[in-house]
């Protein structure tokens, strides 16, 4: 007669710490959130990250980009090809392609494939 209330009270107690478990971890996640909210309100930390993320610079300062000569050594190219840097900014990238969609393409370039159609 005391078992199945007994039992129930020992499962509702488990729900209990179960739900109370996840009540902790989003309020963790609220927390870390607000944090969040505080850093990205501060113009100081919005103009950091424009300047290391987007490569921003102020009005009359100059914009330096160091190549690692590490890097450049392991390209080979035709001369005169322009090569994709993977590690620039992406209107650099924008604009590298632009380039390279520009460029004829090479008489011997094992990624060009003629067609009938194509005037030889």
């Amino acid at each position: 007669m005391l078992a199945v209330p007994l039992r129930s009270l020992i499962q509702e107690r488990r729900e209990i710490k179960i739900l109370e478990q996840q009540v902790a971890s989003k309020q963790s996640v609220i927390d870390e959130l607000n944090n969040r909210k505080a850093r990205l309100a501060d113009p100081a930390y919005i103009q950091a990250l424009a300047r290391e993320r987007l490569n921003y610079v102020f009005p009359g300062e100059i914009g330096f980009v160091v190549l690692d000569e590490e890097t450049n050594t392991a390209i080979t190219s035709v001369p005169g090809a322009l090569v994709p840097n993977n590690d620039a900014a992406w209107y650099t990238k924008l604009w590298t392609s632009t380039k390279l969609a520009d460029q004829p393409a090479l008489e011997n370039d094992p990624l060009v494939v003629p067609s009938d159609d194509m005037p030889q």
